[in-house]
């Protein structure tokens, strides 16, 4: 994935903020009294852009969003309420909207809007790949204000933030393509998970000899890509099966979510990576296996290995040995880490 892009903007008229987040075909107009400061991130990687926006005085947005796309915005008002296309907007909410709707929004001043905007066709294709079907993403009829759990609306915000963060922080890290992929992969689901939460539970319980087939299919894959970021849509190719039918063979033989079995993979990745390489800092190393907020990445890791990244990175000083046989250990690792951590629940991010 070599599509990578990342800029901030600031602005001091309404018309120059209204270009700011590029490919979108959008008219602003500065509703009340001052002078205009507007503030943009914006961030492309492959098939998705993510961006976050501000500005100081009340702004009438109109337009619509990059061709082929479908964009979930999470709104955060400041003070005066705000309208998206009729609907109040007094709280944080997400709204919704596909390319081939125009919308419309009154932002309050100070409002802050985050957002993601997906290809269309890539988020029809994870869809079909998480759920084994072929109807891909379902369609709404337009622009929509949705009312999600808490947890569901902060996940993609602090991911949202997380991923801005680091295309800020650490850009040498965001040209590595495994972080690239992996970023691009976790936004997509996380918006399928905002957006179609329903086909979650399309599909039927998996009989003993299909979950024995499933769990075999995902663990031989995870094998033979020990060093790269996989993914659960990937796991879902390889195996033939829905993502509810993938969760059902992990949780009732390991106990363990695949997802969770993935971030215990990662895990067990960074560590060992921690212990033998000398060059690479504990975020980047962090970052690549999919881990790109801090401080929850180091509560995650003391929680699963009993201390911290820093204590296991500074193991390699006190003499513990980088040999061919420990190589050879981080390969099998994949092979036992569900036996020394079954029981082991690790948040996703």
């Amino acid at each position: 994935m070599t599509d990578i892009s990342f800029a901030t903007r600031t602005s001091r008229d309404v018309d120059e903020h209204a270009t700011s987040v590029s490919a979108w075909d959008q008219q602003y107009e500065q509703l009340s009294p001052g002078a205009f400061e507007g503030r943009t991130a914006e961030l492309r990687v492959g098939p998705v852009q993510v961006f976050h926006e501000s500005a100081n005085r009340t702004v009438l947005q109109s337009g619509s969003a990059r061709p082929g796309t479908h964009t979930l915005g999470l709104v955060q008002p400041a003070g005066d309420a705000g309208w998206f296309c009729g609907h109040a907007i007094e709280a944080e909410r997400l709204l919704t909207v596909s390319s081939d709707h125009a919308f419309e929004l009154i932002a309050g001043a100070g409002m802050c809007i985050s957002g993601v905007s997906i290809d269309t066709a890539h988020l029809s294709r994870v869809a079909a790949q998480l759920h084994g079907n072929d109807e891909g993403l379902p369609s709404h009829p337009g622009p929509r204000a949705i009312e999600m759990p808490a947890p569901v609306r902060d996940g993609l915000k602090a991911l949202i933030a997380s991923a801005l963060s680091m295309a800020r922080q650490q850009p040498a890290l965001m040209q590595q393509p495994a972080v690239q992929h992996s970023l691009a992969q976790t936004l997509t689901e996380a918006a399928l998970d905002c957006i179609a939460p329903g086909l979650r539970s399309a599909s039927v319980r998996p009989s003993a000899a299909s979950r024995r087939r499933i769990l075999h299919s995902a663990r031989e894959y995870m094998r033979a890509h020990v060093d790269e970021p996989i993914t659960v849509p990937e796991l879902c190719s390889a195996t033939g099966a829905s993502r509810r039918a993938l969760q059902y063979a992990f949780e009732e033989t390991l106990r363990l979510s695949p997802v969770a079995y993935l971030r215990v993979m990662r895990l067990n990745r960074v560590r060992s990576e921690l212990i033998v390489q000398t060059h690479a800092t504990v975020g980047d190393i962090a970052a690549r296996w999919g881990f790109w907020h801090p401080s929850r990445f180091a509560s995650e890791y003391r929680r699963h290995f009993g201390e911290l990244p820093s204590v296991t990175r500074a193991r390699r000083g006190r003499g513990l040995p980088s040999s061919p046989a420990l190589a050879l250990n981080r390969r099998n690792l994949v092979a036992t880490s569900h036996h020394e951590n079954v029981g082991s629940r690790p948040h996703v991010s």
